[in-house]
């Protein structure tokens, strides 16, 4: 597992190098389902791209056990519930699609291997965020 996190926060870096790569990942995740394009209307991006950022960083310290991940991932499970946000669990394998496909861009390292532990230790945040709704 270790050995699996040290390679997903390096592909996240690399990914991060490059200015395109949190906007291509919100124009391949708004393509993704044509519910999508809406929730993103009134959105400022600048502040989407940080949130995005400081989120999957939480998901990589919530496969850890880490304390304030699993603070941040139940403030997200809260906040993307059936009553607030209403984002519906089937479309988080869109976004982990959408993550996949612009790392793929963005990370020139990125690899089959890289591609499953990235699957791997998203995992465990996106079912805490999804068993809330």
């Amino acid at each position: 597992m270790q050995k699996s996190l040290a390679a997903v926060r390096q592909s996240f870096g690399r990914a991060l190098t490059k200015r395109s790569f949190m906007p291509r990942f919100y124009e391949i995740f708004t393509k993704s389902n044509p519910s999508i394009p809406a929730m993103f209307s009134n959105t400022n991006f600048e502040k989407q791209h940080e949130l995005l950022s400081q989120s999957i960083n939480m998901a990589i310290l919530f496969a850890q056990n880490n304390i304030i991940a699993k603070n941040a991932i139940t403030r997200i499970r809260q906040s993307h519930d059936h009553e607030h946000l209403k984002i519906k669990p089937d479309l988080y394998p869109l976004w982990i699609n959408s993550l996949i496909a612009a790392l793929k861009e963005s990370d020139p390292e990125f690899s089959p291997t890289l591609e499953k532990q990235w699957r791997e230790i998203l995992a465990p945040a996106i079912d805490h965020i999804t068993a809330g709704y």
